[in-house]
């Protein structure tokens, strides 16, 4: 029993220290990280989660205002927040949108 347990909790203790340090990986964020964009300041203070929120809140007023924004058109994949060729001028045109509130 002793032999069957000493592999199996080491295989849980790598299994545990692997999983925490890529969630931590996954809340840096990696883009929004200069300027004094909404989204620069949402990254600093809270991490992807953040900038998430602020870049979805952004998207919704956008759209109030009668404008088209979509995650996809700036993100080519939604896990790892990699961003289109347009992304960046369809950014300022997202913040644009903002100052026009």
């Amino acid at each position: 029993m002793i032999r069957f347990a000493a592999p199996l909790s080491a295989a849980a203790l790598l299994f545990l220290l692997t999983g925490t340090a890529g969630a931590a990986d996954e809340g840096k964020c990696t883009i929004a990280i200069k300027g004094d964009s909404p989204t620069a300041r949402a990254c600093t203070k809270g991490g992807r989660a953040e900038a998430k929120k602020m870049m979805k809140e952004m998207v919704k007023q956008a759209k109030g205002s009668g404008q088209k924004f979509t995650c996809d058109g700036c993100h080519k994949d939604l896990d790892n927040y990699e961003l289109t060729k347009t992304a960046p001028e369809d950014f300022k045109k997202l913040e644009a949108a903002q100052k026009t509130k």
